[in-house]
């Protein structure tokens, strides 16, 4: 995961259009195509503020937190919100690119996850620290991602139930 995440040491940073690439080429390096760039100093720090990198076919088991909001907003690309009742039924689903949602929050106690849409997804999350091993808790109804097959077949299967979700919502 060293490849992946970078914590950010100096005690200003700014990220722009060039910084924004460069991260997106970093994800390209590493083996799973994720990158992050986390500004503040640390995962014990009170407050966290990341730039992700995601790419397309990433699995992100959904999670859901019980101490902190979390809000995100959409730097480039785009990608599906999926989030969900306690048992894993779907409650909604919406887009986060330039062209719908900008920005969501969520409050406390809500499994979500997302899924990117295009080749490279990058957006900026908020959260409050630290982050710890109790931080996210997951669903016993989602696979770990190192399961990749039960992962691969959950994915198949969530597509299928948010095409039907949404021509039900329509």
């Amino acid at each position: 995961m060293a490849n992946e995440v970078y914590f950010n040491q100096n005690p200003v940073i700014r990220v722009g259009v060039k910084e924004i690439e460069a991260l997106k080429e970093q994800a390209k390096k590493s083996k799973n195509g994720k990158f992050r760039l986390c500004m503040q100093h640390s995962p014990g720090d009170p407050l966290h503020e990341m730039f992700i990198v995601r790419s397309r076919g990433d699995y992100g088991r959904p999670d859901k937190h019980l101490y902190t909001t979390e809000s995100h907003t959409i730097v480039d690309g785009a990608m599906l919100v999926i989030l969900f009742e306690e048992d894993g039924e779907i409650k909604e689903v919406f887009e986060l690119s330039k062209d719908n949602v900008h920005t969501y929050r969520i409050d406390t106690d809500i499994y979500h996850m997302q899924i990117p849409l295009t080749e490279q997804v990058v957006y900026y999350e908020v959260k409050l620290g630290p982050f710890t091993a109790e931080s996210n808790v997951f669903p016993d109804w989602a696979p770990a991602p190192l399961e990749t097959e039960q992962a691969a077949i959950f994915m198949k299967t969530l597509k299928e139930r948010i095409k039907t979700f949404q021509s039900i919502s329509e």
